[in-house]
């Protein structure tokens, strides 16, 4: 388990949100819900996030085109993509947009846990990639 790792969950459904938010609780994570890419952007831009879980389909602006956003303001966090869809299109759209990580529903809770931290170590080594490109341009 990571510690000290504030996450936000993003989705228009609350049956998703609660059962993210109860698990990564239990497994001492602090939890913010967001109930569309709207609210998790204005989020996003009031608090700071270590980690985003957010859904494909939401209505008003996609899981894809808020990772979009969040890259150009924050790129160091860590983004998990979730979606029902089982065919590879989002996927590739996730990947291509950025993700750390990507998850089909349903999907188990260990499953998640494990791309959970995959996509927190990747933001750790894409934010040392940026100090040291930073530092190195100095």
């Amino acid at each position: 388990m990571i510690s000290h790792v504030n996450v936000l969950v993003v989705d228009d459904d609350s049956v998703i949100t609660d059962l993210l938010g109860i698990h990564l609780e239990r497994q001492g994570y602090s939890v913010s819900v967001a109930p569309s890419a709207i609210e998790g952007l204005k989020a996003v831009s009031e608090e700071k996030f270590n980690l985003i879980v957010s859904d494909v389909e939401m209505p008003g602006m996609s899981g894809i085109e808020f990772l979009t956003r969040v890259r150009e303001e924050q790129p160091t966090i860590g983004v998990i993509i979730m979606t029902a869809y089982p065919e590879n299109h989002p996927k590739t759209m996730a990947v291509r947009a950025g993700a750390d990580g990507y998850i089909g529903k349903p999907f188990n809770l260990k499953k998640f846990s494990n791309t959970l931290e995959q996509a927190y170590w990747n933001a750790l080594t894409r934010a040392d990639d940026l100090d040291f490109e930073h530092e190195g341009a100095l």
